[in-house]
């Protein structure tokens, strides 16, 4: 893509958060009596991480993807 700051072509680069479907999952795992670490697990599954997208020539941000419940 064509980054909108520094007008150079890039491939995206990623950061990858913890967002509202880990926070929520290990909520409802607390919830349900597994708090010896358990809950911590939602926030290292990849699958489960909001995404951020920046430039890797002028570190402008680009966008969020969000995942939803």
């Amino acid at each position: 893509m064509k980054c909108p700051q520094c007008q150079a072509e890039i491939q995206t680069g990623i950061k990858t958060k913890p967002g509202l479907v880990p926070i929520c999952s290990g909520i409802l795992i607390c919830l349900f009596g597994c708090v010896l670490g358990c809950c911590l697990i939602p926030c290292f599954i990849k699958d489960c991480l909001d995404v951020e997208h920046f430039c890797p020539s002028c570190n402008a941000y680009l966008g969020r993807f969000k995942r939803f419940l």
